[in-house]
Protein backbone atom coordinates (compact mmCIF):
# COMPACT_ATOMS: atom_id res chain seq x y z
CA UNK A 1 0.00 0.00 0.00
CA UNK A 2 1.08 3.55 -0.80
CA UNK A 3 1.85 5.56 2.31
CA UNK A 4 0.98 8.72 0.97
CA UNK A 5 -2.81 7.20 0.35
CA UNK A 6 -3.29 6.80 3.64
CA UNK A 7 -5.84 8.57 6.11
CA UNK A 8 -7.87 8.30 9.24
CA UNK A 9 -12.03 7.98 9.02
CA UNK A 10 -12.56 10.08 11.66
CA UNK A 11 -16.22 9.74 12.20
CA UNK A 12 -15.40 5.68 12.85
CA UNK A 13 -12.41 7.00 14.69
CA UNK A 14 -14.60 8.88 17.09
CA UNK A 15 -17.19 5.80 17.18
CA UNK A 16 -14.58 3.70 18.41
CA UNK A 17 -13.35 5.89 20.78
CA UNK A 18 -16.50 6.67 22.24
CA UNK A 19 -17.24 2.56 22.50
CA UNK A 20 -14.04 2.56 24.62
CA UNK A 21 -15.59 5.04 26.80
CA UNK A 22 -18.88 3.15 27.36
CA UNK A 23 -17.22 -0.33 28.02
CA UNK A 24 -15.15 1.40 30.45
CA UNK A 25 -17.58 2.60 32.46
CA UNK A 26 -19.99 -0.56 32.43
CA UNK A 27 -17.14 -2.24 32.73
CA UNK A 28 -16.15 -0.55 35.93
CA UNK A 29 -19.60 -0.68 37.14
CA UNK A 30 -20.06 -3.98 37.02
CA UNK A 31 -16.49 -5.21 39.04
CA UNK A 32 -17.56 -2.10 41.98
CA UNK A 33 -20.21 -4.88 42.26
CA UNK A 34 -17.48 -7.43 43.46
CA UNK A 35 -14.23 -4.79 44.49
CA UNK A 36 -16.27 -2.95 46.86
CA UNK A 37 -17.98 -5.57 48.19
CA UNK A 38 -18.21 -5.80 51.74
CA UNK A 39 -16.73 -9.69 52.17
CA UNK A 40 -14.50 -9.45 48.91
CA UNK A 41 -12.97 -6.46 49.99
CA UNK A 42 -9.90 -8.13 51.93
CA UNK A 43 -9.26 -10.72 48.83
CA UNK A 44 -9.06 -7.81 46.48
CA UNK A 45 -7.06 -4.80 48.64
CA UNK A 46 -3.21 -4.69 48.49
CA UNK A 47 -2.93 -7.49 46.52
CA UNK A 48 -2.61 -6.49 42.44
CA UNK A 49 -5.84 -8.77 41.35
CA UNK A 50 -7.95 -5.64 40.74
CA UNK A 51 -5.91 -4.87 37.42
CA UNK A 52 -5.34 -9.11 36.42
CA UNK A 53 -9.51 -9.24 36.75
CA UNK A 54 -10.15 -5.63 34.84
CA UNK A 55 -7.77 -7.22 31.97
CA UNK A 56 -9.61 -10.50 31.99
CA UNK A 57 -13.02 -9.01 31.91
CA UNK A 58 -11.64 -6.65 29.54
CA UNK A 59 -10.42 -9.09 27.39
CA UNK A 60 -13.75 -11.81 27.27
CA UNK A 61 -15.79 -9.00 26.57
CA UNK A 62 -13.26 -7.55 23.39
CA UNK A 63 -12.73 -11.52 22.15
CA UNK A 64 -16.19 -12.12 22.33
CA UNK A 65 -17.74 -9.15 20.82
CA UNK A 66 -14.50 -9.07 18.24
CA UNK A 67 -14.18 -5.70 19.35
CA UNK A 68 -10.40 -4.85 18.08
CA UNK A 69 -10.07 -1.03 18.15
CA UNK A 70 -6.28 -1.23 16.54
CA UNK A 71 -8.06 -3.15 13.31
CA UNK A 72 -11.64 -0.99 13.53
CA UNK A 73 -9.65 2.38 12.95
CA UNK A 74 -6.82 1.32 10.87
CA UNK A 75 -9.70 -0.46 8.45
CA UNK A 76 -7.93 -4.09 8.91
CA UNK A 77 -10.06 -6.84 6.99
CA UNK A 78 -10.40 -8.93 10.37
CA UNK A 79 -10.17 -8.05 14.02
CA UNK A 80 -7.66 -10.39 15.49
CA UNK A 81 -6.44 -11.44 19.02
CA UNK A 82 -3.19 -8.95 19.64
CA UNK A 83 -5.57 -6.12 18.72
CA UNK A 84 -8.21 -7.60 21.24
CA UNK A 85 -5.63 -7.85 23.88
CA UNK A 86 -4.30 -4.07 23.23
CA UNK A 87 -8.43 -3.14 23.37
CA UNK A 88 -8.85 -5.43 26.57
CA UNK A 89 -5.85 -3.46 28.22
CA UNK A 90 -7.33 0.35 27.32
CA UNK A 91 -10.57 -0.85 28.47
CA UNK A 92 -9.25 -1.47 31.48
CA UNK A 93 -7.52 1.41 31.97
CA UNK A 94 -10.32 3.24 31.47
CA UNK A 95 -12.12 1.34 33.90
CA UNK A 96 -9.40 2.22 36.64
CA UNK A 97 -9.18 6.04 35.62
CA UNK A 98 -13.76 5.70 35.85
CA UNK A 99 -12.99 4.18 38.97
CA UNK A 100 -11.13 7.47 40.21
CA UNK A 101 -13.78 10.31 38.57
CA UNK A 102 -16.20 7.96 40.61
CA UNK A 103 -14.70 8.12 43.31
CA UNK A 104 -12.72 10.92 44.34
CA UNK A 105 -14.51 13.56 41.25
CA UNK A 106 -17.71 12.69 42.36
CA UNK A 107 -17.63 11.46 45.75
CA UNK A 108 -19.56 7.72 44.68
CA UNK A 109 -18.76 4.78 46.65
CA UNK A 110 -20.59 2.46 48.06
CA UNK A 111 -20.89 1.98 52.37
CA UNK A 112 -18.04 -0.76 52.54
CA UNK A 113 -15.78 1.41 50.69
CA UNK A 114 -16.62 4.25 52.78
CA UNK A 115 -15.56 2.51 55.68
CA UNK A 116 -12.74 1.24 54.35
CA UNK A 117 -11.50 4.55 53.85
CA UNK A 118 -12.21 6.05 57.51
CA UNK A 119 -10.30 3.08 59.00
CA UNK A 120 -7.48 4.15 56.42
CA UNK A 121 -7.47 7.65 57.70
CA UNK A 122 -7.81 6.08 61.33
CA UNK A 123 -4.05 4.75 60.56
CA UNK A 124 -4.90 1.07 59.89
CA UNK A 125 -3.20 -0.68 57.08
CA UNK A 126 -4.97 -1.33 53.84
CA UNK A 127 -5.20 -5.42 55.12
CA UNK A 128 -6.51 -4.76 58.25
CA UNK A 129 -9.20 -2.19 57.21
CA UNK A 130 -10.23 -4.38 54.58
CA UNK A 131 -10.72 -7.41 57.06
CA UNK A 132 -12.17 -5.16 59.82
CA UNK A 133 -14.57 -3.69 57.14
CA UNK A 134 -15.25 -7.58 56.16
CA UNK A 135 -16.02 -8.77 59.70
CA UNK A 136 -18.32 -5.55 59.89
CA UNK A 137 -15.99 -4.48 62.60
CA UNK A 138 -15.56 -0.63 61.32
CA UNK A 139 -18.08 2.50 62.28
CA UNK A 140 -20.45 2.57 59.99
CA UNK A 141 -20.00 6.40 57.66
CA UNK A 142 -23.99 6.76 57.37
CA UNK A 143 -25.57 7.53 60.33
CA UNK A 144 -29.02 5.82 61.36
CA UNK A 145 -31.79 8.89 61.29
CA UNK A 146 -33.58 9.18 65.20
CA UNK A 147 -36.66 10.50 65.72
Amino acid sequence: MDPNLFHLDWERTFEVLAALVVVSFLTERFLSLFFENRLLLPMFTGTGLKEIVAFAVSFGICHYTHFDAIRMILLGDTTNWPGEIVTAGIIAGGAKGSVKLFRDVLGWKSSAYQEYEGLRDQGSTPKEAAKRVSKGEAPSPIRPVRG
